[in-house]
């Protein structure tokens, strides 16, 4: 690994940190102004919840059409696609994820606060990468290519960084 790929790492790192700690300090004032909180979940959580034999989330990729043109999460609708007939989901929780988990609380909080069922998954396609799972085109055909919004952002050696299709 260059210089150059190693200092982008770790700032790409360093910017989900910093991310993680803002996204925090704005749910604890959401918190104190008696907003109802934000509910998070991790990958192995989102994982279990979709195996289960429960009722099964409705995920909802908030990320751009850019980065949705080269893959998602199998099963997941655009934002557009929910925001267009959200009652079509009616009795189903939310979940939402974006590429580190920053749009995706910010749309979590918006249903929450319209009395909808929403968490955000805050590891969001970065920490699905992280766990080997695998993509989908927007046709559903598997696909190792995956949008990482910035090149700063480390994915795993086993998919393609791919920044527009």
């Amino acid at each position: 690994m260059s210089l150059a790929d190693c200092c982008a790492d770790h700032f790409g790192a360093g910017i989900i940190r910093l991310c993680n700690f803002a996204f925090a300090v704005v749910e604890s004032v959401r918190c104190r102004l008696g907003r109802t909180p934000v509910r998070s979940i991790t990958t192995n959580d989102l994982v279990l919840w979709l195996e289960s034999t429960k009722v099964p989330p409705v995920l909802v990729d908030v990320r751009s059409d850019a980065e949705l043109s080269v893959s998602r999460i199998s099963g997941a609708i655009t934002r557009e696609q929910f925001e267009s007939d959200p009652q079509s989901y009616s009795g189903r929780p939310v979940v939402a994820y974006c590429t580190v988990g920053g749009r995706s609380y910010l749309f979590a909080a918006k249903l929450v606060e319209s009395g909808l069922d929403a968490v955000n998954y805050r590891d969001s396609i970065l920490g699905w990468c992280d766990a080997g799972l695998p993509l989908v085109k927007a046709d559903g055909r598997p696909t190792t290519d995956v949008h990482p919004y910035w090149r700063l952002f480390k994915v795993p050696d086993s998919y393609q960084v791919r920044m527009s299709e």
